[in-house]
């Protein structure tokens, strides 16, 4: 029976190759890769003769498909990569695996570099527990109805973010959640790799400040403040009008008095009085 690995590579530095990976990907019939560019490179580097085929986010649905199908044919194992870092972590590979899990075929991780891991362990943070939301939204006002989402379902929070809109997503996070304390961590494991940690406020400025902010990939980390995160808003019983009146009558209210309550609570005029009329017309068939 064949096997899928999905093999993790460097987020930047090739010396974060294990050696199991490199084994894995020598011996192994076939590479799925997110992009045969950047990984012929890799391949390049430590002398891998293994042949690629593509498998990313726009073809990974069929084509995994397809490969899951020639590994059962011919009896082959198969590797996936991504570009940099681990498969299916905010990168294609899920698909591809669920089709071998469909399949009845064997998966194993070949563990190695993530970012998020990364970036958590430097933020200088208590890590008990995290929540990964990977990219956010683009538009600021789904932007802002995100972070207050995850401020309100989570202790910790880890996300990517792009080198052109890292000043954005802190704009926007120190207008609704201003005393978020930030760890954002650019270029992990490269050369010129840096973590900048602090309040919203303060790593925004650093960041602003600094003519390269924008010169390579983040990963952040976000603690929240409670006093910052608004209360959930209180959800309304969902009973139909004509029930809410009929609640009133069973009260011992009279169908008059129970229009006026609901009308007084902003319910639309217009709206109680056709359900007075539904009420009213269920109450005459009950009498005769």
């Amino acid at each position: 029976m064949p096997t899928l690995y999905v093999v993790a590579t460097p987020i930047g530095n090739l010396g974060d190759m294990t050696p199991r990976a490199i084994d894995t990907l020598r011996n192994v019939a076939l590479i799925a890769a997110e992009d045969t560019r950047v990984t012929i490179k890799l391949l390049n580097a430590f002398d891998i003769q293994t042949p690629l085929t593509s498998c990313h986010e726009h073809n990974e649905r069929s084509k995994g498909a397809q490969i899951v199908e020639r590994m059962l044919a011919e009896d082959i194992d198969v590797a996936v990569t991504t570009d940099a870092g681990t498969p299916c972590i905010s990168d294609p590979g899920s698909l591809l695996v669920a089709h071998a899990v469909s399949a009845g075929i064997e998966v194993i991780a070949i563990p190695g570099p993530t970012a998020m891991a990364s970036a958590l362990s430097v933020s200088g943070m208590e890590i008990s527990e995290f929540t990964f939301y990977g990219f956010l939204p683009r538009q600021k006002s789904e932007l802002k109805e995100k972070l207050l989402d995850m401020a309100q379902h989570s202790k910790i929070a880890v996300v990517h973010e792009s080198p052109h809109r890292i000043i954005t997503l802190l704009t926007v996070l120190k207008d609704v959640l201003p005393n978020t304390l930030v760890s954002a961590s650019c270029d992990l494991t490269k050369k010129y790799e840096y973590t900048v940690r602090g309040t919203v406020t303060e790593v925004l400025s650093n960041l602003e400040n600094n003519p390269k902010a924008n010169k390579g990939e983040y990963c952040v980390v976000f603690q929240w403040d409670a006093e910052d995160i608004p209360a959930p808003k209180e959800q309304k019983a969902d009973f139909s009008l004509e029930a809410q009146l009929f609640d009133g009558l069973i009260r011992g209210y009279s169908l008059r008095e129970s229009m006026e309550t609901l009308i007084q609570s902003g319910e639309r005029k217009n709206a109680v009085y056709q359900a007075k009329l539904k009420v009213q017309d269920m109450l005459d068939d009950w009498e005769v």
